[in-house]
């Protein structure tokens, strides 16, 4: 990838010393994980990072608070009343009387769009929080996508400015999610009601037909995205089930369980 051209840029100091910042967290990665990555790879990771800078910097002159810790202690379930507190970490942004609530999720858009219940369930946690704890009015919220278009990087790999700017400008990582009370009080509700099946060990495996399903807006299926990841698997009948009739499924180191 050919270095980005800051040389014209009106924001050259402030993309300097977004550099520095950079330089500063790969090293501090690497000291604590023991990894690194080539020279190649960290250059597209910069080049990332520059083109979110460049597309979102007016937003991002308008955030009021940053990354800040929501917690409401105190709640109870709805039917054992279990005692328990919710947490989220937000960035809050205020013009004139308006309030929004912005959280940055490292998925892509597409992904976002094809399954927004999900997100918006826990938007509406975040707002919940933030009326109890500040007794405020919220116009707002939404999310934003950080990791940047495939047309982007394709343009980034090119090192043209002008193709470059073009993606950026066709580029929209906010996506406004806005705000209910009848949403987030029914989403409190189910909030409480999984906070009651974890505390007394209600767990449950999805049907086989589940995991066999695309996760909405990815080529991957539930097994393959989810279960894959869970340390109890070979444990899960659903997913004993899946192995077995699943011709894309390892079956080698299920066996030997």
């Amino acid at each position: 990838m050919k270095p980005l051209n800051l040389e014209n840029s009106a924001t050259e100091l402030s993309e300097a010393a977004i550099r520095e910042m950079f330089e500063d967290n790969f090293r501090t990665l690497c000291e604590e994980s023991g990894h690194s990555i080539n020279a190649y790879m960290k250059e597209l990771a910069f080049g990332q990072v520059l083109c979110y800078y460049r597309k979102n910097r007016k937003f991002l002159e308008r955030v009021t608070q940053s990354e800040v810790k929501l917690s409401l202690p105190e709640q109870k379930t709805p039917n054992d009343k279990i005692p328990y507190t919710i947490e989220g970490v937000i960035d809050i942004v205020r013009e004139g009387a308006e309030t929004w609530l912005y959280d940055l999720k490292t998925h892509a858009s597409e992904r976002i769009k094809a399954d927004p219940e999900k997100y918006r369930e826990q938007l509406n946690v975040y707002a919940h929080i933030w009326k109890e704890l500040q007794k405020n009015e919220l116009e707002g919220t939404a999310i934003i996508a950080t990791p940047i278009p495939h047309t982007l990087k394709r343009a980034l790999a090119t090192g043209d400015e002008t193709r470059i700017q073009k993606e950026l400008d066709r580029w929209n990582p906010v996506i406004p999610f806005g705000y209910d009370e009848d949403e987030v009080a029914e989403m409190i509700e189910r909030f409480g009601e999984t906070v009651e099946r974890i505390e007394k060990s209600h767990f449950e495996s999805p049907p086989v037909e589940k995991l066999q399903t695309k996760m909405p807006g990815m080529k991957s299926n539930f097994a393959t995205h989810v279960c894959r990841n869970c340390d109890v698997r070979y444990s899960c009948p659903s997913f004993m089930e899946y192995v077995k009739t699943s011709r894309n499924a390892s079956r080698n180191d299920v066996f030997k369980y």
